[in-house]
């Protein structure tokens, strides 16, 4: 028996080395052995294992740090939007329809130009503050910190979905969630489109689950703005089945209960409010100051110009899902004419998700030049009588304006034409 097994081992095939991949040990277990006989280094694959364990401790890191700041920055101020906010939960509290509401001066407020999902929500925070005597400032903008945090681990799990290591993608999320624009947006002055930018990323990074329509659902209820990204959604590259589309489309006016019963004249006017001026980051105002042409010409120019914002998204057609969000946003900076600080928000998670797993230098410039343009024209630099005013360069500044708009124009052009070469 001592012959015969001697015999086996010395006709056992030598190991076998492959250049692709661990070395394939062939003939090194015998019948009676463990499995795993072969012996393996104790240091091969344990920086990769180590690096993966410690991945998450970073990611927690960063979203611990993230939290930290923004509840610092919760109680400092709150901005005219989310004044208008804290003053139309309380009205739909108390059983008033603030749809039916326009421009009040008596009341200090704006209308609610939104569907009324989040309306609600800061109406439940309006009750909790009133119980509990804590301020809405800080109620009212908590979900809105908690969007962001979602955001940047979106912003992670995109990166790394898509074959991007651990170090960029947490530098992806640190590009988020610890840039001051963002948290100017929303801890510090109290916008939501955050909210919407954190359902929209979800139903992308769920797009081929039945998740996705609630998702989409959600961040259109939220804000509107993630409409505009349908069109791209259900043509072109990587396009949605048409059932989730339908589905999600069903979903929004459900979310929309009990308004959409109750008012639906005042909630279907959300769709014909246009403000009659120029947004401060608009590069109509080159026109204006440079006095190229009148005011009246100037909106006569912007609103012919605004029906070609749906035909310019085919050149997004053959884009990856994140360029064709980052783009769809980005061309809406180009022809709406109104153009303030917090639209500047919502192509900048997909600019940085773009930027690094393509390595796309003009991905990663728009995002810089959107924080930049962002914290230099913005509601504080705009106004002298807010309390906490800054003025670090003129506001309009319409060479600014026209540099975003031209960078803008740059990225969608790059867009189409690599989605034209990758797809021959």
């Amino acid at each position: 028996m001592l012959r015969r097994r001697a015999v086996h081992l010395r006709r056992s095939p030598a190991p076998v080395l492959t250049t692709d991949g661990p070395a394939t040990l062939a003939g090194m277990r015998d019948k009676a052995g463990a499995r795993d006989s072969y012996i393996t280094d104790p240091a091969v694959g344990s920086a990769p294992t180590r690096r993966r364990q410690a991945a998450p401790i970073f990611v927690a890191m960063l979203l611990l740090g993230a939290l930290i700041i923004r509840l610092a920055l919760l109680p400092l101020t709150a901005g005219n939007d989310f004044r208008a906010f804290d003053i139309l939960a309380a009205l739909s509290l108390h059983g008033h329809d603030v749809y039916a509401l326009r421009m009040t001066h008596r009341l200090g407020t704006l209308p609610w130009t939104y569907f009324p999902l989040l309306l609600h929500m800061f109406a439940a925070l309006q009750w909790v503050a009133m119980h509990t005597g804590w301020p809405f400032r800080v109620l009212g903008k908590l979900p809105i910190v908690a969007a962001d945090l979602a955001v940047g681990l979106l912003i992670y799990t995109a990166l790394r979905r898509r074959g991007r290591g651990g170090g960029v993608a947490l530098c992806g999320m640190a590009l988020y969630l610890y840039n001051p624009f963002v948290l100017y947006n929303g801890a510090f002055y109290g916008r939501f489109d955050s909210i919407a930018l954190a359902f929209l990323m979800l139903a992308l990074e769920s797009y081929r689950t039945r998740l996705f329509a609630l998702a989409y659902a959600l961040a259109i209820a939220a804000k509107t703005f993630p409409l505009f990204l349908l069109p791209l959604l259900a043509l072109g590259r990587d396009r949605q089945r048409p059932r989730r589309l339908i589905l999600a489309c069903v979903l929004v006016p459900l979310l929309a209960l009990p308004e959409i019963v109750t008012d639906p004249r005042g909630l279907l006017a959300i769709f014909d409010y246009v403000r009659p001026n120029f947004g401060r980051l608009s590069w109509y105002y080159f026109l204006l100051e440079t006095h190229l042409l009148s005011e009246a010409h100037v909106f006569q120019l912007a609103r012919t110009l605004m029906w070609l914002y749906p035909v310019s998204l085919l050149l997004l057609l053959r884009g990856s899902l994140y360029v064709k969000a980052a783009g769809c946003f980005v061309l809406y900076l180009i022809f709406n004419q109104v153009v303030y600080e917090q639209y500047l928000l919502w192509p900048l998670p997909f600019l940085i998700v773009v930027g690094l797993h393509e390595r796309d230098r003009l991905a990663l410039w728009l995002a810089v030049l959107l924080t930049v343009a962002g914290m230099l024209e913005n509601e504080y630099t705009w106004e002298p009588h807010v309390y906490l005013h800054y003025h670090l360069a003129p506001t309009p500044w319409w060479p600014l304006n026209v540099a975003v708009a031209v960078s803008c124009v740059a990225f969608v052009a790059q867009a189409s034409r690599k989605s034209e070469v990758d797809g021959r």
